[in-house]
């Protein structure tokens, strides 16, 4: 009996594909190098922003009229002056530390892909670095602790100028990234990421570091931050 029939083409596209038969595309994905001349590049102009204020002679820092008046403080701001809570500030500084080394450690561990994201969230955090610091200088506002009593201890030479937060920005640039990631865990790790750079922004305020309007610019920041470089990269 003659009842073999020959085996249509598409039948074997889909047992090739079904065998795990590489799409170029992931052949591709799998040999793009993780770090390239490129990504050099990129970390050193986001180091010249950081370096052009001193470069460049842009001093934001005023001079200390030890307090302030805080009627100079728009309405949204002035709730939150308060002195210097040191043990806050710093918990906020290993926070960030923290979310740099879990998110970079999750992406690394997951290959050449996650190396590559890897790449773009540390360059994610150096854009926002070199622009917060950029635009501190440039804008020169005050810390809350200038409207406060202990505002004579304080020398503004020595203490960069408030706007935008820049604990903040690293933060977002950190989680917004690791979100926009493919290579990144879903759900509850991504969550968490967003939820500790909220912390972070929280803490600045609470810390007396930064106004309100301050983190919330250096959440746009960092945010934005890592949208550009995804988009430049991905």
């Amino acid at each position: 009996m003659h009842w073999h029939k020959p085996i249509p083409r598409w039948a074997i596209f889909v047992l090739l594909t079904s065998l795990g038969l590489p799409k170029p595309a992931q052949t591709q994905a799998q040999t793009d190098p993780v770090f390239t001349a490129a990504d050099a590049v990129f970390f050193g102009a986001a180091a010249g922003l950081y370096l052009a204020p001193g470069i460049l002679g842009i001093d934001g820092r005023g001079v200390n009229c030890g307090p302030c008046d805080t009627a100079d403080v728009p309405f949204f701001d002035r709730w939150a002056i308060t002195e210097p809570r040191a043990a806050l500030s710093d918990v906020s500084g290993v926070l960030v530390a923290a979310l740099a080394a879990g998110t970079w450690w999750s992406l690394a561990s997951r290959g050449p892909s996650g190396g590559r994201h890897a790449v773009a969230s540390a360059q994610s955090a150096a854009l926002a670095t070199g622009l917060s610091v950029a635009i501190q200088e440039i804008v020169g506002r005050d810390r809350p602790v200038f409207y406060t009593s202990a505002a004579g201890d304080i020398d503004p030479a020595e203490t960069r100028p408030s706007f935008p937060s820049g604990h903040t920005a690293i933060a977002f640039a950190l989680a917004t990234s690791y979100v926009l990631s493919g290579a990144a865990p879903t759900g509850v790790a991504k969550v968490a990421a967003v939820a500790l750079a909220t912390v972070v922004a929280t803490l600045r305020v609470a810390s007396g570091q930064h106004f309100p309007s301050d983190v919330a610019a250096g959440a746009a920041v960092g945010v934005g931050s890592a949208l550009l470089v995804h988009s430049l990269r991905f």
